[in-house]
């Protein structure tokens, strides 16, 4: 059964997320999941790879796009959290779920993490698998890919600047900020559309439901929805600034 690349593909995204909860259960900090997050898709991408050797050049590009991207990510993580502790989300999930939360966080947080990690990564098993060159339409999807990169390392350095002299109730209104609410998914949105791009031109117009999904997620599920619901009552100018400005999109402030 794990012969078939999608099954093995589905099983290494299980045993991340059965590893990052055990991960979490040891330093109580639920938080764990972002540090894995990134490497699902590197897993799954390893497992689209393993019988297409040696990879043609798009599939080598990806692999180590990903694979720069997940490293950031979860090194930015581990020293946010180093210093602050659990983040916010997962420690208001801990306080909602009450008693048992560890034994629930694996099913609520942690699978459902994996499965959706695995899904995302669909594209992949597209693209690691196209043989031949680049080709120009391919450039394209990489010039958005690496644009979303750097907009998502500025703005999370952005953030993390200001937030070294915040006392929990400023707004941040500079930078990317000032055109954007969440120019940080802004990026990510931009990055996970470029790879379904890099799967499209090789014939993978099929995976649109992997980015979908993540637009999704990060519109209504674990992003901007559960954070725009939350910032107002800590942050009283956050309404004033949240009525001028883009909330995902970079675009001028409104008058």
């Amino acid at each position: 059964m794990l012969s078939h690349p999608f099954s093995l593909a589905l099983f290494c995204c299980a045993l991340i997320s059965v590893i990052a909860w055990a991960v979490s259960l040891a330093k109580r900090d639920a938080g764990v999941a972002d540090v894995f997050w990134p490497w699902l898709a590197v897993a799954s991408a390893l497992v689209f790879a393993k019988d297409t050797w040696p990879l043609g050049g798009i599939a080598w590009v990806t692999l180590v796009m990903i694979g720069i991207a997940a490293l950031r990510l979860s090194v930015m993580v581990i020293v946010r959290s180093a210093a602050t502790g659990e983040d916010r989300r997962y420690t208001e999930i801990r306080s909602g779920w009450g008693p048992g939360f560890g034994i629930k966080s694996l099913p609520g947080i942690f699978l459902l993490q994996g499965v959706m990690g695995f899904v995302a990564a669909m594209p992949l098993s597209v693209v690691m698998t196209r043989a031949g060159g680049l080709l120009w339409a391919d450039v394209l999807m990489l010039g958005l890919w690496l644009s979303g990169f750097v907009i998502q390392v500025v703005a999370d350095h952005q953030l993390a600047k200001f937030s070294k002299g915040d006392d929990g109730t400023g707004v941040l209104k500079t930078g990317l900020w000032r055109y954007s609410r969440h120019p940080n998914y802004f990026g990510e949105l931009c990055m996970a559309w470029s790879v379904f791009g890099l799967a499209l031109i090789g014939g993978g117009g099929w995976t649109v439901f992997a980015p979908l999904l993540m637009t999704w997620s990060i519109l209504r599920f674990t992003g901007v929805a559960r954070m725009e619901q939350a910032i107002p009552s800590r942050r009283p100018g956050y309404s004033d600034y949240a009525s001028v400005t883009s909330v995902l999109v970079p675009w001028p402030p409104r008058r």
